[in-house]
């Protein structure tokens, strides 16, 4: 047997010869362990797990105009909206609005509302979970020795503040939405009186030219450089409007305002181009638009007049849709957040772990006892016998 066995066999041999001791202070611990579980005031937690609204980040902030919904120029990351509800949850207006509704400053017994409310904080718990949901915790105490009745309250009282949470939650957030889609229906609606504004007036000029001058027709490939120059412009104006309202929803240096810019540019040099495709081409090289030196001065008006036209018409087309979009958003009064496991009455104590709590201690009497026993035989003899 070498020395680190020897040495082993005599500790056991000790305690052994003091188990009687270390035995009843076990015991003793366990019993008095036992007690204060018993007395000590209970936590009851409830708890509620919800989705956050879903993005439309995956679409883009924008897309082209037969696609582009509304809501489009809301969208958000699924971590911007989750940073949001964390930002409602943890904001003092919560805060302050559970402890008036639930009378927390005499539960709290706090001298005021600032004091409630940091009792409050401690009691609550939000969480990001992995797969992207948010759970919603409040523990609830009961008095020491509790009752019966004192118990069924926190487990009440538990459920009702996560519930208070979860209803005033979406309040918030509604508010906040409608405010932004106010701002956006204001935008929209401003531009869309401007939209009709220019039409009425473009229409007119076209009208009261073509009175004066009789009704020209003009070339096919006139025609097409119409439509074709119509196109471009009026997709710049639409994409001015949608930079109007990014400009006012992010920094300069968003990537999807870098996106617009660069986009309106080469929308702005293709109309370049083919306005000034005049002083290149010409109708016997077979190119699709002809020289506008080549055209009547009669007819380069009203091209212009009718381009003009259309331009407006398409502008007001999308105006129009939007318009009603951002009305219907400011509307809307459905529920802002996914409840997937509702605010439930607890039936089992959070807190205290009794049988935790006795092994525990339990364990930590034993090993101080063991201590204490090496520890006098070492004074008595310098070394276990």
């Amino acid at each position: 047997m070498n020395s680190d066995q020897l040495i082993s066999v005599q500790y056991t041999k000790l305690l052994w010869s003091y188990k009687t001791i270390i035995i009843r202070n076990v015991f003793i611990v366990a019993i008095l362990t036992s007690i204060i579980a018993l007395i000590i005031p209970k936590t009851y937690k409830s708890n509620a797990i919800l989705m956050p609204p879903k993005s439309q980040s995956d679409q883009g902030i924008l897309t082209n105009i037969e696609g582009l919904a509304f809501g489009d120029f809301l969208s958000t990351s699924s971590d911007e909206v989750s940073n949001s509800i964390f930002a409602i949850l943890k904001s003092r207006t919560m805060m302050e609005s559970i402890v008036n509704k639930m009378e927390l400053i005499q539960r709290y017994d706090s001298e005021n509302l600032e004091e409630a409310v940091k009792s409050l904080r401690d009691n609550l718990s939000f969480e990001h979970l992995e797969e992207g949901t948010i759970s919603i915790s409040a523990n609830v105490q009961t008095p020491w020795v509790s009752n019966e009745q004192e118990e069924i309250e926190a487990r009440t009282l538990s459920k009702e503040i996560v519930a208070f949470i979860l209803n005033k939650l979406d309040k918030i957030n509604k508010s906040l939405q409608t405010d932004e889609a106010r701002f956006h229906r204001l935008f929209m609606e401003k531009r869309y009186d401007e939209s009709i504004s220019n039409l009425q007036e473009s229409e007119e000029k076209l009208r009261l030219f073509q009175k004066k001058h009789n009704t020209l027709d003009l070339a096919e490939q006139i025609k097409a450089a119409i439509r074709v120059g119509a196109e471009i412009k009026s997709q710049i104006l639409i994409d001015e409007v949608k930079l109007g309202i990014l400009n006012k929803t992010y920094k300069m240096d968003h990537p999807e305002i870098e996106k617009l810019n660069m986009e309106i540019l080469e929308l702005q040099d293709q109309l370049s181009e083919l306005d000034h495709s005049s002083e290149n081409n010409s109708i016997s090289n077979n190119n699709l638009f002809p020289q506008f030196s080549e055209v009547p001065n009669l007819e380069i008006e009203l091209l212009r007049l009718k381009r003009e036209v259309e331009i407006q018409s398409k502008l007001y087309a999308f105006l129009t849709q939007q318009y009603e979009e951002s009305k219907i958003q400011e509307a809307r009064d459905t529920p802002t957040i996914q409840i997937l496991d509702d605010a439930s009455t607890p039936i089992k104590r959070f807190k205290p772990k009794r049988t935790i709590m006795v092994i525990g201690y339990s364990l930590i009497a034993f090993v101080l006892s063991a201590i204490y026993v090496i520890f006098v035989e070492f004074n008595k003899n310098g070394k276990p016998q």
